[in-house]
């Protein structure tokens, strides 16, 4: 696999490690959102990444109104942009809900024809199927997968847990 066109990456459970922390519906406003960690090697592996995209690397996530604001003070505490290479310009709030294939166009004409998509949900990446080459299911829910096998998106789909798989599958160095 080469690393021609952009990626573009989901952020909750990709970048952001919710299962890493107590954040529950009932407590989301109670809560620090900043105390969450980010996935484990996920900065370093993006920052890479970024580099092997030559910049074209998009981070697309949907939420509502006041987790989008949450998320924004998330990156900037964590020094998202300054640790990953990844312009804060460049992380877009999804309008589409979890049909985030509807931002393809705007995608490709920023990044250089999107060829990698990352997502902890195969329903989001169901609507990549045919559109993007490379798809990474990263650290699905089971249930989530059985919810949505019937897509028949899975056979289109890497399953990985880590950054580095990634890495590894499209031989970053």
């Amino acid at each position: 696999m080469s690393t021609e066109g952009g990626l573009a990456t989901d952020l909750g459970n990709v970048i952001i490690a919710y299962w890493l922390s107590d954040i529950t519906p009932e407590n989301f406003h109670l809560i620090d959102y900043n105390s969450i960690p980010e996935v484990p090697g996920a900065f370093e592996s993006l920052k890479r990444l970024n580099r092997a995209f030559n910049g074209n690397v998009a981070v697309i996530y949907k939420a509502t109104g006041v987790a989008h604001t949450k998320i924004h003070q998330w990156l900037y505490y964590h020094r998202f942009s300054e640790r990953t290479g990844i312009s804060m310009n460049h992380v877009i709030h999804s309008k589409g809900g979890r049909n985030k294939a509807l931002h393809l166009n705007e995608l490709n004409q920023n990044y250089q024809s999107i060829t990698t998509m990352v997502d902890d949900r195969l329903e989001v990446l169901s609507y990549f199927v045919g559109k993007v080459p490379n798809l990474f299911l990263f650290r699905p829910q089971s249930n989530e997968v059985e919810q949505f096998r019937n897509t028949g998106a899975l056979p289109y789909v890497k399953i990985v847990q880590t950054w580095i798989e990634i890495e590894e599958i499209l031989k970053v160095t």
